[in-house]
């Protein structure tokens, strides 16, 4: 159930959801408390404007007061003006602190303040702990006697609209958020409703329909890389797939031939009462094909094997001229019983492993020898520039079109003895150097096999040629 839970969070919608909300929570609280303070900061400057002219007010008035007396006796003179200004409070103190006029409302206690021309500001709180605010400033008397004036502000009444206003930020960012949360969630159903579809093709999608894509219009822009390289990969899949039926097609058909020779040859023998002669003859042609059959096989298994291994060669430095030398010195005798004249030229050092390039060099070299016309010339080039061993000779028979197929399994130029392996493997080994192997028709009609034995140049490149 935890790991169900885990994968649940894992998953795509929750996270956007989850992301959804957190930005809409993180702005709407950092909107809150911008509109908080905001909010916080007009009101103060409202009272202190309000307060400042008040206070200009009550300065005029009592420069028309003549003392301290008239003051006590008619403070209506100055509190007329606060009718209508419900939290305001107004106090006159004189110079020594005593109240001239004083407020109703419970004020913080009255103290003569130093003060310049410009209002103070005072704080404090009453009997009853409630916050008060205002401002303090120096006024005279007509008599030129000084007197502190204080507009006071409840702040009380302005603490509650603050924490209301408060109350209502923090229910309207909570809605924000669920709205949010519950938007992404719908939106992120509706924007997967095209990666649910392209998983439906996906699935639908079975070894024998391997040629079906995914339809790149069902994506949107940023799948299309994904559906692009999905489709790549099928269409790999199924080129793979092609050529192991036509693989095991040609497989089939070449062990078929030898084993129906093995069985119709003993069927023969067995069907009346033979000589021991002709039993050893029947033995000696079934042990003939069965060699053929277990150099196939062989042959199978090391291209296999070489064609999907990833492991390095064991190469050493090696002067390949004389490799080449002792390679046509082994075919000699083929080369002189078919009237063919084997040319070696150039010199050529390469870091190679050795087994795999004499079989590269056999199968090149007995490949030109068996496929060129008696009286031919086969020339064998060693090339710096490539770098590896190019072969040419003058075919005996039509190549095929185009000349890639030279190297598909069981392809045998003219019916030839050969089974069809030789150009296969040789292009592995090449392909084990970091290189690859390549058949070019000249100008002047001659078959050319270019084996590059290093990377020394864009195998892409190189592989184009065949």
């Amino acid at each position: 159930m935890r790991a169900d839970w885990r994968r649940a969070w894992r998953g795509l919608t929750p996270r956007v959801v989850l992301g959804f909300a957190a930005l809409t929570a993180a702005l709407m609280l950092a909107c809150g408390v911008y509109l908080y303070q905001a909010l916080q900061l007009e009101l103060g400057a409202r009272d202190r404007d309000e307060q400042r002219g008040k206070i200009v007010l009550f300065r005029q008035a009592l420069a028309g007061v003549s003392d301290v007396d008239m003051l006590r006796r008619n403070p209506d003179w100055l509190t007329h003006f606060m009718v209508g200004h419900d939290g305001l409070a107004l106090r006159v103190l004189d110079a020594r602190g005593q109240a001239l006029v004083d407020s109703p409302a419970a004020l913080p206690r009255g103290i003569w303040l130093t003060l310049g021309k410009a209002p103070g500001l005072v704080r404090g709180q009453d009997a009853h702990g409630h916050p008060w605010q205002g401002l303090a400033a120096r006024a005279a008397l007509a008599n030129g006697e000084p007197v502190q004036l204080e507009i006071w502000r409840d702040g009380h009444d302005q603490a509650a609209l603050l924490a209301q206003y408060r109350n209502h930020l923090w229910w309207a960012g909570a809605l924000a958020t669920l709205v949010a949360a519950a938007l992404g969630a719908t939106l992120v159903r509706h924007s997967l409703r095209p990666l649910a579809a392209l998983t439906a093709a996906a699935m639908a999608i079975r070894p024998d329909t391997l040629n079906q894509r995914l339809d790149a219009s069902l994506a949107p822009a940023e799948l299309l890389g994904l559906v692009g390289a999905f489709n790549d990969a099928l269409a790999r899949l199924d080129g793979a797939f092609a050529r192991l039926s036509h693989y095991a097609a040609d497989l089939a058909h070449e062990m078929r031939t030898p084993l129906g020779i093995l069985l119709g040859q003993t069927q023969v023998a067995l069907s009346r009462g033979r000589s021991l002669a002709e039993y050893q003859q029947v033995l000696a042609d079934n042990a003939e094909e069965l060699e053929r059959l277990t150099r196939t096989v062989n042959d199978l298994l090391f291209l296999a094997k070489t064609e999907h291994s990833d492991a390095a060669l064991p190469c050493e430095s090696l002067d390949v001229r004389q490799e080449v030398d002792e390679v046509c010195e082994f075919f000699a005798l083929l080369a002189e019983e078919r009237d063919i004249q084997v040319q070696v030229a150039g010199q050529l050092r390469l870091p190679v492993a050795r087994a795999a390039l004499r079989r590269l060099l056999n199968n090149l070299l007995s490949n030109a020898i068996r496929y060129s016309p008696p009286g031919s010339v086969v020339r064998v080039q060693l090339d710096a520039r490539l770098p590896g061993v190019a072969v040419d000779n003058p075919p005996d028979g039509p190549l095929p079109e185009p000349l890639g197929l030279v190297f598909e399994r069981f392809y045998s130029q003219g019916g030839g003895d050969g089974h069809g392996l030789g150009l296969p493997i040789a292009r592995a080994i090449a392909r084990q150097h970091g290189g690859e192997l390549c058949a070019h028709l000249g100008d002047d009609g001659r078959l050319t096999l270019a084996a590059q034995l290093a990377p020394s140049v864009s195998l892409a490149q190189a592989r184009r040629c065949s």
